[in-house]
């Protein structure tokens, strides 16, 4: 394969590994560069992610027992919370080895139910549900729902694959493969659609739905491409081939009906961290799991590429700006993240298409 740069309107490569983000620098090295984990250079920059100034800030506000916010909620208030902290931790190159990664991951593991999924509420913030729902009930002058049946099926149906394919890819990308992990996979396998796409099983909004969703399927699969091969299990491979295939025939952002016609411009709009659903998302889980010269690849890319402005850079398009714990870039500006994503995806899918031409 040609130098896969040689589609770039200009090199960002020095850009990427300036010292002043050194989890980009880390990345850069060993992903772009492909220097070894165990070189100077790689190590160095490794070091410096825990001295980051977004990182220590992160960790600043950091409660002793691990937790973020509430020990009884780890999904609310949005972005700030455990769960997100502990997905933006793992996408800046945190791992196990940091005392204070490992809280946090303990920390979370009371809230995953035994057959595997991670949900949003425990037994005391769905007793607060449930009070909602009594009050709501007595000023109808109805009788209150049964208390443990309700309860009960607010935290079953809180259980979410989009939440755990993402706390479980973040779970495996800062080093841990336990039961917990395991059990998480296996239920991502276990709950996976005819169509190969995954939905919310539980969640009374995809009750009677069919089709996979866009946001439940790219979590599972991150996940998946997180995990060694050499972990993966049969029932991993068949999910994978299946949930991508539901990708790649809607072209990772067009209906495989109606013309093909987008089905969500927000989907168009490059972010970072990675919570949701966008096609630079969609791009690099599928090019990393081997998919890179499927041709179906082809429109997304062409919409990746051009997004690149004169200096070879990616624009943060979409961030939720002063919702977490740390702003990580400044949004409408030239994103050392998107601009490092896309570079990935470029050069694993460069040999599907000449982007060049």
């Amino acid at each position: 394969m040609k130098d896969w740069k040689v589609q770039l309107k200009s090199d960002p490569t020095e850009w990427l590994l300036e010292s002043n983000n050194p989890s980009v620098r880390y990345f850069t090295l060993k992903d772009l560069l492909e220097y070894s984990e165990n070189d100077p250079e790689v190590v160095e920059a490794k070091r410096a992610i825990e001295g980051y100034d977004k990182v220590l800030k992160i960790f600043s506000r950091q409660k002793p027992e691990g937790y973020w916010e509430s020990p009884e909620q780890p999904y609310l208030p949005k972005y700030k919370s455990t769960y997100w902290v502990i997905m933006v931790l793992s996408q800046l190159g945190l791992d196990a080895n940091d005392e204070r990664v490992r809280r946090s991951c303990e920390f979370i593991k009371r809230f995953q139910l035994e057959e595997g999924g991670f949900t949003i509420y425990n037994e005391a913030t769905a007793e607060d549900e449930y009070r909602l729902k009594e009050e709501k009930a007595s000023k109808k002058g109805a009788a209150p729902p049964n208390r443990d049946q309700t309860i009960k099926s607010i935290i079953r149906e809180s259980e979410l694959t989009c939440l755990t394919g993402n706390i479980a890819a973040a779970l495996i990308r800062l080093g841990f493969l336990d039961d917990s992990v395991d059990r998480a996979l296996k239920w991502l396998v276990e709950v996976q659609n005819a169509d190969g796409g995954w939905l919310c099983p539980y969640w009374r909004a995809h009750i009677r739905d069919r089709h996979g969703c866009f946001m439940g399927t790219i979590t599972p699969l991150d996940a998946f491409s997180a995990l060694p091969e050499e972990e993966r299990t049969p029932g991993i491979e068949e999910a994978i081939e299946r949930g991508v295939e539901f990708l790649l025939m809607h072209r990772l952002f067009k209906a495989d009906h109606h013309g093909f016609a987008t089905i969500n411009e927000n989907w168009l709009k490059l972010g970072f961290p990675c919570f949701f659903y966008d096609i630079l998302r969609g791009l690099e889980v599928v090019t990393s799991l081997g998919y890179g010269d499927d041709e179906r690849i082809d429109d997304a890319l062409e919409v990746l590429v051009e997004k690149q402005n004169c200096e070879g850079k990616w624009i943060l398009e979409n961030t939720p700006t002063g919702r977490m714990q740390a702003d990580l870039e400044k949004k409408g500006q030239p994103s050392k993240w998107v601009t490092l994503k896309a570079l990935k995806v470029i050069k694993k899918g460069s040999s599907a298409w000449d982007l060049s031409e």
